[in-house]
């Protein structure tokens, strides 16, 4: 038989101690997917979060480990869930070693504190994600986010080299290393990257730094279709011109950040390097561009239009918000928007961008009632299929959510991530439920 709510708060509350433990209200507005904890738990260290887990997995509670909150929306709602375990207090700079371009961190430091500490050093974390602001390296870390910058640096799979992380006993233990030349247990970390928290709590990670160019520089160039558009960026892929962002972005889109007049479709791009071979390859993308018939306009202030644009599928309403990120061979981007363009909602508004580079396509769909979102998806995920294209819903309406499969079909995956769940996590202690196949 369980502990009974009292004794179970009192004994949170030594474990994270000298941390916070809040429950009730102050608790239930820390939903995750719609679903309210019991409890907050705030610990300041690592030996906190240990001591959190540890009387979790004894009495059978449901944790879901939690950063900034910027993505608490995304996979299934928890099939329970007891304590909300927040890192947010873990957010020291453990080790910076700038000659090794490396950084040690503790899982609550955002991005935006991170480059007030690298800045100085002309040096960063080329993550760039929606809501860079709130998003921690935890979070990133879980979660697998990123923006347009994985044109060029990829995402947190290639930046990680090692951490440390607490199990769903409370056992705390070390993969990877502090520098990029120490591989062990190097694919043991990347394990975390994108489980969602399932597997274990994040609490140190050792990253890959890379140094800012020297100059850098964006344009944009509209389009009179999608498809000349995607067709000029296919075609810069094609020369020696190194991209740092690449992004096809939608009229749709273009309206919301403010144009009054969008062309059809948009071609943005990032360079950074030294400043001749800057201002060389922007010349060759201008007249790759320019044949046809667009001219380049650069984008003054670049970081907050980049920072616009990744935000732009966010949801500005998630009652009546529908996000998706679809997974898709670059040459066939235009025909999945088109698939998504096809099952929109009446009176509905897409906004979509593409990830030439990587083929990743952001679409949202807002107005949308709850009770159409499971038709879209699936239309979506049909249509996608003779595309070998993949569909994770990031953002659905609440009412949507029960029996809403967020994450799509992995195929022959799923008995491997389940065999490694229950080797790491035998009692479902973490985000029971929230994961592919219910994981």
């Amino acid at each position: 038989m369980g502990l009974a709510t009292a004794d179970i708060s009192r004994d949170l509350a030594e474990a994270v101690a000298p941390g916070t433990l809040l429950s009730g209200h102050p608790a239930g507005v820390r939903a995750v997917a719609g679903v309210a904890p019991r409890f907050v738990a705030e610990p300041t260290s690592v030996v906190g979060v240990s001591r959190v887990l540890a009387l979790a997995s004894a009495h059978g509670l449901a944790v879901a480990p939690t950063g900034g909150g910027a993505r608490l929306a995304w996979g299934a709602p928890p099939r329970r869930l007891d304590v909300v375990l927040s890192l947010a207090r873990l957010d020291r700079v453990l080790a910076h070693e700038p000659a090794d371009l490396t950084l040690s961190v503790e899982c609550g430091a955002t991005l935006e504190a991170l480059d007030a500490v690298l800045r100085p050093h002309r040096q960063f974390v080329p993550l760039d994600p929606a809501r860079s602001h709130a998003s921690t390296i935890g979070g990133l870390i879980a979660t697998g986010a990123a923006g347009p910058y994985r044109a060029r640096y990829g995402t947190m799979r290639d930046l990680l080299v090692g951490l440390t992380v607490v199990r769903a006993d409370g056992t705390v233990v070390k993969g990877g290393g502090r520098v990029v030349k120490n591989v062990t247990g190097y694919d043991i970390p990347k394990l975390h990257v994108g489980a969602l928290g399932t597997l274990g709590v994040v609490v140190e990670a050792h990253l890959r730094l890379h140094s800012r160019p020297i100059e850098e520089r964006s344009w944009v160039f509209g389009f009179a279709s999608v498809e000349a558009a995607l067709h000029a960026a296919l075609d810069i892929r094609d020369t020696p011109v190194v991209l740092s962002r690449c992004q096809l972005v939608t009229a749709g889109a273009l309206r919301a950040l403010g144009g009054p007049e969008p062309p059809a479709a948009a071609l943005a791009v990032t360079i950074g390097s030294v400043p001749e071979a800057v201002r060389a390859q922007g010349s060759q993308v201008a007249d790759i561009c320019g044949r046809a018939g667009s001219p380049a306009i650069e984008v003054p202030q670049a970081d907050a239009w980049w920072q616009r644009i990744a935000d732009v599928t966010w949801p500005e309403d998630p009652a009546t918000h529908l996000s998706m990120r679809i997974g898709i061979r670059p040459t066939d981007a235009v025909k999945a928007l088109r698939a998504v363009e096809a099952v929109q909602p009446g009176g509905g508004a897409l906004r979509a961008t593409v990830n030439v580079a990587n083929g990743v396509l952001h679409a949202a769909l807002a107005p949308i009632e709850a009770r159409r979102v499971s038709d879209v998806v699936a239309r979506v995920r049909e249509a996608l299929a003779a595309l070998d294209g993949t569909c994770v819903v990031e953002h659905a309406p609440p009412d949507a959510l029960p029996g809403l499969d967020v994450w799509g079909d992995v195929g022959s995956a799923l008995e491997a991530m389940r065999r490694l769940k229950r080797e790491l996590d035998p009692a479902g202690v973490l985000n029971p439920g929230r994961y592919v196949g219910g994981i």
